[in-house]
């Protein structure tokens, strides 16, 4: 089901129509295209108004007019050239026309939100690949934790294997089925991939980061170790595996193999009650 979109209108001169623009209000309502174009705008590093600017124009549709005229006759040395205008086009409209450089100002505004990566529909598809769901509803307990150590051992590094693997954890083929044993083999698919596709994935799997604590906020309420200890992925992984087998190990296989979504509210409801108790005593 499509999401409504926000459709901003403003009268760009006195004797033509509003000009209608479409734009997304928030990740969710990106494209496939649209996302991988503001996934290379994060990559190439434009300050801020710059990064709005293009994103509000791709988005939108508006575009520059590169004007061509012919050459004037050169005025006097003491006379400066005053600049043209700045032009745009859009599909709506059929002739170029002015805007108001404070008015885009304003607008490009409306695309901040871009500015911080939030839960977003993956690409669909790489190559023959399709993504998991974007919350990882048909994934299983392992499938996320081995993301989640690419996930980490990428964001230390910055290692393009690194990223390589999560990607090959979140796609795979249709007749293709889950083995965390082949994961770094398939993962060699992905490597030579457009880096703004790759980044696309990487910034999805922030988005859905992001929604897991919305969701077990008691599991994700502690911040750090008490021992003050730097944040150890290893023992942060292993921890979720312990506290759902009780430390039995003979059950570790079927734990995996448990539907993601099934094993992360327990750990939240196990969070809770810990928290009750502790409550309690105090």
């Amino acid at each position: 089901m499509k999401t409504m979109q926000h459709q901003p209108s403003f009268q760009v001169s006195a004797n033509m129509k509003p000009l209608k623009l479409i734009l997304p209000q928030t990740w969710i309502e990106l494209s496939n295209r649209q996302l991988v174009f503001v996934s290379r705008l994060w990559m190439a590093g434009y300050p801020e108004s710059e990064f709005l600017v293009k994103a509000f124009m791709m988005l939108t549709g508006l575009k520059l007019v590169i004007d061509t005229p012919h050459r004037p006759v050169a005025p006097a040395p003491s006379l400066p050239i005053a600049p043209s205008p700045l032009r745009y086009s859009h599909p709506s409209i059929k002739k170029p026309f002015l805007i108001d450089t404070d008015l885009l100002s304003e607008l490009c505004e409306k695309c901040r939100f871009l500015l911080t990566p939030d839960e977003v529909h993956p690409v669909k598809r790489i190559g023959f690949a399709r993504a998991r769901h974007f919350r990882l509803y048909n994934a299983t307990f392992e499938e996320y934790l081995m993301t989640e150590n690419y996930y980490f051992a990428y964001t230390e590094t910055k290692k393009e294997e690194h990223l390589d693997n999560l990607i090959a954890c979140l796609y795979r083929k249709p007749w293709q089925r889950w083995n965390a044993g082949k994961i770094q083999a398939r993962a060699k698919a992905f490597s030579k991939i457009d880096p703004a596709i790759k980044n696309a994935v990487f910034m999805g799997y922030v988005g859905f980061r992001s929604y897991v604590p919305k969701r077990c906020k008691s599991l994700f309420s502690v911040k750090g170790t008490a021992s003050g200890r730097p944040f150890n992925p290893r023992e942060y992984i292993n921890g979720m595996i312990h506290t759902l087998s009780n430390g039995d190990i003979t059950i570790k296989d079927k734990l995996l193999s448990r539907p993601c979504w099934d094993a992360l509210d327990e750990l939240e409801q196990r969070a809770l009650e810990h928290q009750s108790i502790s409550n309690h005593k105090s």
